[in-house]
């Protein structure tokens, strides 16, 4: 029967397994028998050059391979010592477990979403009872929105010093326009995610908001031709930037509501997403300023202007009555 090809991320697996499981040292032609993926190599050197970098690619990620000689210095084989590659045990607080709730919902709809939610569930229930959350449902519900999404290409970018492009939407601009740019930084300022980094095609220096990326970043292999300054000041050029958010609102909001409302407030002073107050809000267009207030629902109460008050009311009123609710 013929084997089936084994993944090299299981090889590497079972490897581990394979070392783990026995309390002596295993030796090479032990392990090209009994771990799959092995078997496949066409020859002795090729698997002898497939174990070896195997052996320094888990050595590389922390994993203590131990390599056991005889007396004479002579290689009698391999293992893994489970004194040192055991974690010791983790302890969290409710409070801590929430928090680490409240970030793996951030990435409840993006590609690591079941991981994060996998690791999640897998420190609750190392937990003692008492410290895991008797609501597994955080108090503060984050979204992952669509825009948002742009953070993971950007991150890798950054991180690779790569070139990317995207549909960007300045200001109030009916219309996207393509950026080709060579990315520096990725930052949260108060609120808002920003890139930094230089526009090529304009041939500067650029900020831009990651809410007014239309459609998925493209991020290409080449290396960038205007990489960051060793002395920029990032956070210099983000305060500089001038947001363009005319249209603004002052906005109540109740503790552990609102959450897209505090993303777009403009005060510099955060206000505790478990706390109530009040919000400076801007957005780009009145209806992106209604639709957020709308999305709290009861959550907010728009103090001022009226304008937008009595339109956020009608809308409201609107929905009610559309979903059949008393309209009082």
């Amino acid at each position: 029967m013929a084997s089936t090809r084994i993944d090299r991320t299981e090889r590497l697996l079972n490897l581990v397994f394979c070392l783990m499981a026995s309390r002596h040292a295993v030796r090479r032609s032990d392990i090209r028998v009994s771990v799959p993926g092995y078997v496949d190599a066409p020859s002795d050197a090729a698997f002898e050059r497939m174990f070896e970098r195997d052996k320094e690619e888990l050595r590389g990620m922390g994993i203590p391979i131990d390599t056991v000689t005889d007396v004479n210095g002579e290689v009698e084989g391999y293992r893994i010592s489970l004194a040192d590659y055991e974690l010791t045990g983790l302890s969290f607080t409710t409070e801590e477990l929430a928090v680490l709730s409240l970030a793996a919902s951030v990435w409840d709809e993006a590609i690591i979403g079941p991981a994060a939610t996998t690791a999640l569930r897998k420190l609750e229930a190392a937990q003692d009872a008492g410290a895991t959350p008797a609501d597994s449902s955080p108090l503060v519900n984050v979204r992952w929105s669509e825009t948002d999404a742009a953070i993971l290409p950007l991150f890798t970018a950054v991180r690779e010093q790569r070139v990317v492009t995207f549909d960007y939407r300045s200001g109030n601009a009916q219309l996207a326009n393509r950026r080709r740019v060579d990315p520096w930084a990725v930052v949260a300022q108060e609120g808002h995610w920003y890139l930094v980094g230089h526009d090529n095609d304009r041939a500067a220096n650029r900020v831009f908001r990651l809410s007014r990326i239309v459609g998925t970043v493209q991020v290409f292999a080449e290396g960038q031709e205007h990489p960051m300054p060793p002395d920029f000041q990032v956070r210099a050029l983000i305060g500089s930037h001038s947001p363009d958010s005319p249209f603004e609102a002052r906005i109540f909001v109740r503790a552990g509501q609102g959450a897209e409302l505090r993303r777009f407030s403009k005060l510099r002073k955060t206000l505790d997403p478990y706390a109530a107050g009040e919000l400076l809000v801007g957005a780009r267009t009145g209806e992106h300023l209604q639709s957020l207030a709308c999305a709290a629902g009861a959550g907010a109460q728009v103090l001022e202007p009226k304008s937008v008050r009595d339109e956020v009311l009608a809308s409201l009123l609107r929905i009610n009555q559309l979903h059949g609710g008393n309209s009082s």
